[in-house]
Protein backbone atom coordinates (compact mmCIF):
# COMPACT_ATOMS: atom_id res chain seq x y z
CA UNK A 1 0.00 0.00 0.00
CA UNK A 2 1.39 3.81 -0.74
CA UNK A 3 1.96 5.96 1.61
CA UNK A 4 -0.17 8.95 2.02
CA UNK A 5 2.40 11.88 1.22
CA UNK A 6 1.17 14.75 3.64
CA UNK A 7 0.28 17.98 1.17
CA UNK A 8 2.52 21.31 2.00
CA UNK A 9 0.41 23.12 4.42
CA UNK A 10 0.54 26.47 4.20
CA UNK A 11 0.55 28.88 6.91
CA UNK A 12 -1.71 31.86 6.58
CA UNK A 13 -1.11 34.89 8.92
CA UNK A 14 -3.43 36.55 10.38
CA UNK A 15 -4.22 40.31 9.34
CA UNK A 16 -2.88 41.90 12.51
CA UNK A 17 0.69 39.39 11.74
CA UNK A 18 0.45 40.43 7.95
CA UNK A 19 0.85 43.99 8.83
CA UNK A 20 3.00 43.20 11.25
CA UNK A 21 5.44 41.33 9.44
CA UNK A 22 4.67 42.40 5.10
CA UNK A 23 2.74 45.87 5.01
CA UNK A 24 5.68 47.53 4.50
CA UNK A 25 6.40 45.70 1.23
CA UNK A 26 2.93 46.82 -0.25
CA UNK A 27 3.05 49.42 -2.37
CA UNK A 28 1.22 52.69 -1.27
CA UNK A 29 -2.20 53.32 -3.27
CA UNK A 30 -2.99 56.73 -1.71
CA UNK A 31 -2.08 59.10 1.51
CA UNK A 32 -5.17 61.34 2.67
CA UNK A 33 -5.86 63.51 5.25
CA UNK A 34 -8.90 66.14 5.71
CA UNK A 35 -8.21 69.69 4.32
CA UNK A 36 -8.30 71.57 7.44
CA UNK A 37 -5.58 69.49 9.64
CA UNK A 38 -3.47 72.50 10.04
CA UNK A 39 -6.07 74.96 11.80
CA UNK A 40 -8.62 71.86 13.45
CA UNK A 41 -5.13 70.76 15.22
CA UNK A 42 -6.42 67.23 14.30
CA UNK A 43 -5.59 64.74 11.10
CA UNK A 44 -7.61 62.16 9.94
CA UNK A 45 -5.70 60.31 8.05
CA UNK A 46 -5.73 57.55 5.53
CA UNK A 47 -2.87 55.68 4.52
CA UNK A 48 -3.90 52.77 1.81
CA UNK A 49 -1.12 49.94 0.15
CA UNK A 50 -2.00 48.04 -2.98
CA UNK A 51 -1.97 44.29 -2.45
CA UNK A 52 -0.63 41.96 -5.95
CA UNK A 53 -4.23 40.68 -6.34
CA UNK A 54 -5.58 44.65 -6.34
CA UNK A 55 -6.90 44.64 -2.87
CA UNK A 56 -5.91 47.53 -0.97
CA UNK A 57 -5.00 47.32 2.95
CA UNK A 58 -5.81 50.43 4.76
CA UNK A 59 -4.96 52.22 8.35
CA UNK A 60 -6.86 54.95 9.82
CA UNK A 61 -5.16 57.62 12.41
CA UNK A 62 -6.84 59.92 14.30
CA UNK A 63 -4.12 62.29 15.32
CA UNK A 64 -3.97 65.15 18.25
CA UNK A 65 -1.48 67.12 17.07
CA UNK A 66 -2.14 69.70 19.62
CA UNK A 67 -1.80 67.58 22.48
CA UNK A 68 -2.70 63.72 22.75
CA UNK A 69 -0.38 62.55 19.77
CA UNK A 70 -2.40 59.36 17.88
CA UNK A 71 -5.70 59.21 19.64
CA UNK A 72 -7.08 56.44 17.89
CA UNK A 73 -6.54 53.80 15.44
CA UNK A 74 -7.71 50.85 13.08
CA UNK A 75 -7.34 49.17 10.17
CA UNK A 76 -9.34 47.23 7.23
CA UNK A 77 -7.41 44.38 5.90
CA UNK A 78 -7.43 43.31 1.75
CA UNK A 79 -10.19 44.93 1.16
CA UNK A 80 -11.60 45.26 -2.95
CA UNK A 81 -10.74 48.40 -4.31
CA UNK A 82 -15.06 49.30 -4.49
CA UNK A 83 -15.23 48.75 -0.49
CA UNK A 84 -12.50 51.45 -0.32
CA UNK A 85 -14.07 53.90 -2.30
CA UNK A 86 -16.95 53.50 -0.54
CA UNK A 87 -15.26 53.90 2.74
CA UNK A 88 -13.14 57.54 1.05
CA UNK A 89 -16.73 58.54 0.46
CA UNK A 90 -18.00 57.82 3.63
CA UNK A 91 -15.51 60.24 4.77
CA UNK A 92 -15.88 63.21 2.18
CA UNK A 93 -17.48 65.54 4.98
CA UNK A 94 -13.99 65.58 6.07
CA UNK A 95 -12.64 67.33 3.10
CA UNK A 96 -10.12 64.41 2.07
CA UNK A 97 -6.95 65.90 0.60
CA UNK A 98 -4.43 63.47 -1.31
CA UNK A 99 -1.24 63.96 0.25
CA UNK A 100 2.90 61.93 -0.14
CA UNK A 101 3.47 59.10 2.11
CA UNK A 102 5.94 61.65 3.60
CA UNK A 103 3.29 64.33 5.31
CA UNK A 104 1.88 61.65 6.56
CA UNK A 105 4.16 59.76 8.28
CA UNK A 106 5.50 62.69 9.55
CA UNK A 107 2.36 64.44 10.60
CA UNK A 108 2.23 61.40 12.67
CA UNK A 109 5.82 60.65 13.98
CA UNK A 110 5.77 65.23 15.13
CA UNK A 111 2.76 64.66 17.00
CA UNK A 112 3.45 60.98 18.86
CA UNK A 113 7.02 62.53 19.93
CA UNK A 114 4.80 65.89 20.89
CA UNK A 115 2.55 63.79 22.99
CA UNK A 116 5.12 61.48 24.57
CA UNK A 117 7.04 64.57 25.97
CA UNK A 118 4.00 65.37 28.48
CA UNK A 119 3.86 61.80 28.90
CA UNK A 120 0.65 60.98 26.29
CA UNK A 121 1.17 57.28 24.56
CA UNK A 122 -0.51 56.25 21.57
CA UNK A 123 -3.16 54.08 21.18
CA UNK A 124 -2.51 50.40 22.19
CA UNK A 125 -3.05 49.60 18.17
CA UNK A 126 -0.67 51.84 17.18
CA UNK A 127 1.91 50.22 19.27
CA UNK A 128 1.23 46.69 18.11
CA UNK A 129 -0.58 46.72 14.72
CA UNK A 130 -0.87 50.01 12.99
CA UNK A 131 2.84 51.69 13.29
CA UNK A 132 3.86 48.40 10.88
CA UNK A 133 2.11 49.95 7.98
CA UNK A 134 4.16 53.36 8.44
CA UNK A 135 7.87 52.68 7.36
CA UNK A 136 10.65 52.52 9.88
CA UNK A 137 11.14 56.43 11.23
CA UNK A 138 14.38 56.79 9.94
CA UNK A 139 16.84 59.35 8.08
CA UNK A 140 14.93 57.65 5.08
CA UNK A 141 12.68 59.64 5.54
CA UNK A 142 12.26 62.83 4.34
CA UNK A 143 12.10 65.57 7.63
CA UNK A 144 8.93 67.62 6.63
CA UNK A 145 8.70 70.93 9.69
CA UNK A 146 4.98 69.76 11.35
CA UNK A 147 3.94 72.36 13.75
CA UNK A 148 2.77 70.83 17.44
CA UNK A 149 0.91 72.23 20.10
CA UNK A 150 -0.23 76.18 19.75
CA UNK A 151 2.29 78.27 20.13
CA UNK A 152 4.59 76.05 21.12
CA UNK A 153 2.34 74.96 24.13
CA UNK A 154 -0.13 72.29 24.52
CA UNK A 155 -3.66 72.77 23.58
CA UNK A 156 -6.13 70.18 24.95
CA UNK A 157 -9.34 70.13 23.54
CA UNK A 158 -12.28 67.56 24.86
CA UNK A 159 -12.80 64.74 21.87
CA UNK A 160 -16.34 63.79 22.40
CA UNK A 161 -16.28 60.72 23.81
CA UNK A 162 -13.89 62.22 26.72
CA UNK A 163 -15.68 61.87 29.95
CA UNK A 164 -15.01 64.31 33.18
CA UNK A 165 -12.53 61.63 35.12
CA UNK A 166 -10.53 61.33 31.47
CA UNK A 167 -10.40 65.39 31.04
CA UNK A 168 -9.36 65.47 34.97
CA UNK A 169 -6.25 62.64 34.20
CA UNK A 170 -5.03 64.83 31.26
CA UNK A 171 -5.26 68.02 32.82
CA UNK A 172 -3.58 66.62 35.64
CA UNK A 173 -0.88 65.09 33.52
CA UNK A 174 -0.47 67.94 31.69
CA UNK A 175 -0.01 69.91 34.92
CA UNK A 176 2.86 67.14 36.75
CA UNK A 177 4.66 67.50 32.85
CA UNK A 178 4.10 71.18 31.49
CA UNK A 179 3.44 72.92 34.66
CA UNK A 180 0.21 74.87 35.45
CA UNK A 181 0.36 77.92 33.23
CA UNK A 182 2.07 76.29 30.43
CA UNK A 183 -0.69 74.68 28.54
CA UNK A 184 -4.06 75.60 27.32
CA UNK A 185 -7.19 74.16 27.94
CA UNK A 186 -10.36 74.51 25.93
CA UNK A 187 -13.32 72.90 25.86
CA UNK A 188 -15.02 72.10 22.18
CA UNK A 189 -16.86 74.84 21.93
CA UNK A 190 -14.43 77.71 23.13
CA UNK A 191 -12.35 76.00 20.51
CA UNK A 192 -15.14 76.19 17.62
CA UNK A 193 -15.64 80.03 18.83
CA UNK A 194 -12.07 80.96 18.05
CA UNK A 195 -12.50 79.86 14.58
CA UNK A 196 -15.52 81.34 13.33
Amino acid sequence: MAKKHPGKVIQMLSPENYIRTKARTLPIYECLVNGIWKEEGIANIIIARNHINGNITICFYLVDLFCLGVKDTHYMFNISRDEYQEIVSKSQHLDPITISYELAHNIIYAALEFAEEFGFKPHKDFTSITRFMLEEDTDDIELIEIECGKNGKPLYVPGIDDNEQKINSIIKQLEKTAGVGNFEYLTADEFDELHR
